[in-house]
């Protein structure tokens, strides 16, 4: 990815937060041409609990500057806060573990409650390192999960 989109991301993350009583840090990586800002505060769990709604505000507002300073782009962004991402990763994966097992001793299939396209893609990607199972989603919408079965 361009330098001048990652300079920029950098510095419009510190200058979004540049009038809060925050001490705030930012760091752009950069996976497979998806963008991560992780922005570590001294007060993170403002932005993540009870609800992540303020990360995904502060998210889409960082999205929306970054597409009118360039237009021409497309651009995979995601904010992160407090690495409130990668615990929800962890917790995803441990859970899709713990699904195959639930699977594999029950003999049955086993339905996990609704999940957002990222949290169902991680599943599925944890699924595929085992050959006992397969996974597949079922349900639309809001209502949409992932079901694990015996191969």
């Amino acid at each position: 990815m361009d330098k001048q989109i990652i300079d920029y991301l950098e510095q419009t993350a510190l200058d979004f937060f540049k009038s809060w009583p925050l001490v705030v840090k930012a760091k752009v990586s950069q996976e497979e041409g998806f963008l991560t800002v992780s922005i570590n505060t001294d007060n993170d769990n403002i932005f993540i609990q009870p609800d992540i709604d303020p990360l995904l505000a502060v998210q889409h507002l960082i999205r929306l500057m970054v597409r009118k300073k360039f237009p021409d782009q497309s651009i995979q962004l995601a904010v992160d806060i407090g690495d409130f991402r990668q615990r929800q990763k962890d917790a995803i994966k441990q859970l899709a573990k713990e699904a195959i097992e639930k699977a594999i001793a029950s003999i049955s299939s086993v339905d996990l409650l609704p999940m957002s396209s990222f949290e169902r893609r991680l599943v599925h990607t944890q699924v595929a390192q085992d050959d006992r199972v397969t996974s597949k989603s079922s349900g639309v919408g809001s209502r949409r999960h992932v079901v694990i079965k015996l191969n």
